[in-house]
């Protein structure tokens, strides 16, 4: 491994709430450029002193892996997570992204068969089915927001995997609350929660609504004698080794992270996807061969995988450049060794995998450009043990990876055969880091209808 970069020079304490107010302001108007100027001065591992809160800044693929793997048993999710009125909890509860200790290993062990091999595969036809109905209401020439699209068609294969239903109003209630819980982690929350600020109260009315939707949708797939096979079911007939089974407000959490992280990955990974193509051509062109050439105007199904590596390549490597989580942060429960740093018990590590992705160190000196070939089977061998983390590391890793995986490369490889994505002249494209990467203010791109050896191409006889 590439030699740590570990500077003795250390950021000044930052002191009282102005001084404070002053440095958030600073970090959320320049997310990225304010985190990678600190890891240029102060190293691949710093310490920010902010009031009686020591917080750690982590980079290097080593410190990564003894925090997610090595000695993950000394972390916990921290405050951002766990707090039940700053942090995520606030609209998740406790579920798989927020518990932790036994009752995190009972969900987690709950929750696993949801997202095996099997089930993926009836989830799989969901996603196929999605996008061809998206893409026979999409005409050559339009200029649509990618971003708008992308959240729909994500969230329509989520309503029908967990409930076995279509998008409608509750869907779009939930949509709501989305976006409030997106505005809620990427705006400083100083003041207590009491005073009434515009999204204080946003932030109690997307609580109430889904308490009112998810619950509503439990009690009646309770009160069914049918037989399901979405996720909902699933989560009511799962029991522990003890026989027990989850309650309400359990199943009520977990479909709630379910609706988040089910949508918000694959659009965001789609969106970044389609934002590089436009960039790099080249690329473009061989994605479409390889399209072109293994499902011939098709939609794809499951089993065309295997035979579309190049796609898959494509969908890892603008994970590698944009991973939808930026960044991870942990609490130590323990005083814990990371490298040469003596962690404290009670501080907080904030794991930047961000910048771990673009680090010359571990991708060589073109790491900001666009090159699916770094994820061929050998390429991937020779990798940098921890550089490429997009759905984390340890016990802690993403529990619906192969979930998002295969769902982004069933979606581009639907979309990318019919259709040319070109941005829109003159529309500057900046990510924004909230709770995931998204494009800033959405992402307009024209359509450009494909043709393969002449023929105009159409999902239309998939939906006769």
């Amino acid at each position: 491994m590439a030699e740590q970069n570990t500077l003795q020079a250390q950021p000044k304490p930052i002191k009282g709430f102005f001084q404070l107010l002053q440095v958030m302001q600073e970090f959320v108007s320049d997310t990225f450029g304010w985190a990678g100027r600190a890891f240029q001065q102060y190293g691949d591992l710093h310490m920010w002193q902010m009031g009686d809160v020591k917080q750690y800044m982590v980079i290097h693929p080593e410190h990564l892996y003894q925090v997610l793997v090595a000695q993950a048993h000394k972390f916990h999710k921290n405050g951002d997570y766990t707090d039940p009125q700053r942090g995520l909890a606030r609209f998740l509860g406790s579920s798989l992204l927020t518990s932790d200790g036994e009752f995190w290993k009972r969900q987690r062990k709950l929750m696993q068969p949801a997202f095996h091999h099997k089930r993926i595969e009836g989830y799989a036809q969901h996603m196929v089915d999605a996008t061809a109905e998206m893409l026979h209401r999409w005409h050559d020439g339009t200029l649509l927001d990618i971003d708008r699209e992308m959240m729909a068609l994500t969230l329509k294969v989520v309503v029908r995997s967990l409930f076995e239903t279509e998008a409608g109003e509750d869907t779009q209630k939930i949509s709501e609350a989305m976006d409030t819980i997106q505005a809620f982690t990427g705006t400083p929350r100083l003041l207590p929660t009491w005073i009434p600020t515009p999204l204080e109260m946003r932030t109690r009315r997307a609580v109430n609504l889904l308490d009112e939707v998810i619950y509503r949708l439990i009690a009646k797939r309770r009160a069914d004698t049918r037989t399901h096979t979405d996720l909902l079911s699933m989560l009511i007939e799962a029991q522990d080794e003890n026989g027990e089974r989850m309650s309400d407000k359990q199943i009520r959490d977990e479909l709630v992270t379910l609706y988040l992280a089910g949508h918000e990955t694959t659009a965001n990974t789609l969106n970044w996807t389609f934002y590089l193509l436009s960039q790099n051509p080249h690329i473009e062109a061989r994605l479409h061969e390889e399209l072109d050439r293994v499902l011939g105007g098709r939609a794809p199904v499951l089993a065309d995988l295997k035979s579309l590596p190049y796609t898959e390549q494509v969908i890892k490597e603008s994970m590698r450049l944009f991973p939808p989580a930026f960044v991870v942060s942990r609490e130590a429960i323990e005083d814990v060794t990371i490298g040469e740093h003596a962690i404290p018990k009670g501080a907080v590590v904030v794991l930047w995998t961000y910048f771990t992705h673009r680090d010359p160190r571990w991708w060589g000196e073109d790491a900001e450009a666009f090159k699916p070939e770094r994820f061929t089977p050998e390429s991937e061998k020779t990798q940098t043990r921890y550089s490429y983390l997009p759905f984390g590391a340890g016990p802690r890793i993403c529990i619906g990876n192969m979930f998002a995986l295969t769902e982004a490369q069933l979606m581009l490889a639907s979309i990318a055969q019919q259709y040319r994505l070109r941005l829109k002249p003159g529309h500057a494209v900046k990510p924004d880091p909230k709770l995931t990467l998204r494009p800033k203010g959405g992402l307009p791109m024209i359509l450009e209808k494909r043709t393969i050896q002449g023929i105009s191409m159409a999902l239309d006889h998939a939906l006769a």
